[in-house]
């Protein structure tokens, strides 16, 4: 389910060759929550955390970050467009669902980490606990532990991934819009 030009299966790889603990689901998930928050100007620090357990003379390490680098410019994009084409950066729909399912709970593990971790000033902290960001926040908690239900067929299986998948795409620009006065503050902060 992903238009971004940067393929999955490919960074998770890259990802796992640099030593990194970090799934690509869960990169793009803590990607999301730090743009919600931080805006732009947040990149370096998705990239320190995605990439703090690794050696820097790791030989692919340049190319993951520069794929990390890319999928922020492109999610950036997506959410600041506000056109709806914003999408989650998981595998493909030809994966199998349990696959698809696990990377979903991934990315919303990273998207919760993005989002409580770092400094984060008593505004954020009374925007956070505000309807309708705490109610995703709780469900994206609830997300973390999904998994597929064996007792279901396939199909079943996967109209409740999609709806899932829909919450959480549509939620997340929900977020992003809300915290929008909020991103100005921060950069006025800065300047």
């Amino acid at each position: 389910m992903s238009n971004l030009n940067i393929n999955y299966n490919h960074l998770e790889i890259n990802l796992r060759e640099c030593g990194s603990d970090w799934f690509a689901s869960q990169c793009h998930g803590l990607i999301c929550a730090r743009l919600s928050v931080l805006g732009p100007s947040s990149l370096g620090l998705c990239l320190e955390q995605i990439f703090e357990h690794t050696d820097e003379e790791t030989p692919k390490l340049k190319i993951c970050k520069e794929n990390i680098n890319d999928l922020f410019k492109m999610t950036w994009s997506q959410l600041d467009g506000r056109q709806s084409d914003f999408e989650i950066f998981l595998p493909d729909h030809d994966d199998l669902i349990k696959d698809r399912t696990a990377s979903l709970s991934q990315w919303c593990d990273g998207f919760l980490h993005g989002i409580v971790t770092g400094k984060n000033t008593e505004k954020l902290k009374e925007l956070l606990n505000k309807e309708p960001i705490n109610i995703v926040i709780k469900d994206m908690v609830e997300m973390t532990r999904a998994s597929v239900d064996d007792s279901f067929d396939d199909e079943e299986n996967e109209k409740f991934y999609t709806e899932i998948y829909e919450y959480i795409r549509v939620s997340i620009q929900l977020i992003y819009e809300e915290l929008t006065d909020f991103r100005e503050t921060i950069k006025i902060d800065i300047h």
